[in-house]
């Protein structure tokens, strides 16, 4: 497609609304809208005649579940950003990828890679009835700050963008704090689709060359299940070393063997085979202080009107129905404050 295809009033209007979602009550929102038709007008120009250029990126910390740095843009440019997401690399980026490519994908998430892992742990028990199975937990150093632009502009080179797509494509991964040739901003949702992207290369190889069926990736979390522990050493040796001659990436700490009756610690949980061939999800203790940490400053917000009870009910039903699945579902729910609407 062409800039004046993809960047229409219409798509910007549409990109927009979505990016104003809970935000409407910031500075930065009110003064774009004081002038919308304008302001969008404005960009439309702008991006036709290859005259846009990103704004100042803003960095700030979050520090749960862990300390990052998230650099985000403007909110003309988020409004851009989410414009070609939605028109353009949502679509053709998504036809490239494996099934079990959970993150930040329409129908997918953390339920969608939390089930389809206990899924794979029944099926592997079922084929010889014992719970001597194996896992591989694959994790990236630092994975959105060490992607190399060369490397992801390559593949994206090969999923068939236009020449048009291609210069919006190198403008969100170069332009950058600092004009670094290696890294994407976490706050960006096309570096999110990127991401998708760069990893692919390892779920291809792990699917049709390893002939792994047991596999779930959620960003750079990669799972692989097999009743031999020797193939899965055997596993991690290559993943490791097409991590680093391929992708200029290298796995953490946290990658390791070891059996699935022990847990499998995946995305806030911790999952057990039992040996009749049942699952057991647990929290993990960090997970659950988290929680508990969360609810016990709810109860306080709610004790000073800082917020309703409307919006408490909500927000502690979230927090239940995360967990309700879970070995401490029932505990944690009798010693924290009870839910009333």
């Amino acid at each position: 497609m062409e800039l004046k295809e993809i960047f229409t009033f219409e798509n910007l209007y549409q990109a927009y609304k979505q990016c104003r979602k809970s935000k409407q009550h910031k500075g930065e929102v009110i003064r774009f809208e004081t002038n919308l038709s304008n302001n969008i007008s404005n960009l439309v120009k702008e991006i036709v005649s290859k005259k846009y250029k990103l704004g100042k990126y803003k960095k700030f910390f979050i520090y749960e579940p862990k300390e990052r740095i998230i650099e985000a843009l403007p909110f003309k440019d988020r409004v851009v950003i989410k414009c070609f997401c939605d028109v353009v690399l949502k679509d053709k980026i998504e036809k490239k990828l494996i099934y079990d490519n959970a993150a930040c994908r329409k129908n997918k998430g953390t339920t969608f890679a939390i089930n389809r892992l206990e899924k794979f742990l029944r099926e592997e028990y079922r084929k010889e009835n014992n719970s001597k199975i194996y896992f591989l937990k694959c994790d990236i150093r630092k994975y959105f700050q060490s992607i190399n632009h060369e490397i992801l502009l390559n593949l994206l080179k090969k999923v068939n963008f236009s020449k048009d797509e291609m210069w919006m494509i190198e403008k969100l991964i170069k332009e950058q704090p600092n004009n670094v040739n290696v890294g994407l901003p976490l706050g960006n949702q096309s570096s999110q689709l990127f991401a998708l992207l760069y990893l692919n290369v390892i779920d291809r190889y792990v699917k049709e060359v390893l002939r792994i069926k047991g596999y779930i990736r959620y960003m750079d979390d990669m799972i692989l299940i097999h009743r031999d522990k020797s193939y899965l050493q055997y596993c991690l040796k290559v993943i490791k070393t097409k991590c680093e001659d391929e992708l200029k990436l290298t796995l953490n700490q946290k990658t390791q063997i070891g059996i699935v009756k022990n847990g499998i610690d995946f995305l806030g949980f911790r999952h057990i085979l039992n040996d009749n061939g049942s699952i057991t999800r647990k929290l993990r203790s960090s997970s659950k202080q988290r929680l508990k940490k969360h609810l016990k400053t709810l109860n306080k917000l709610r004790d000073k009107n800082i917020v309703d009870d409307e919006y408490v009910y909500i927000r502690k039903n979230a927090f239940y129905n995360h967990i309700k699945d879970t070995k401490e579902s029932k505990n944690l729910k009798q010693n924290t404050f009870p839910v009333k609407k």
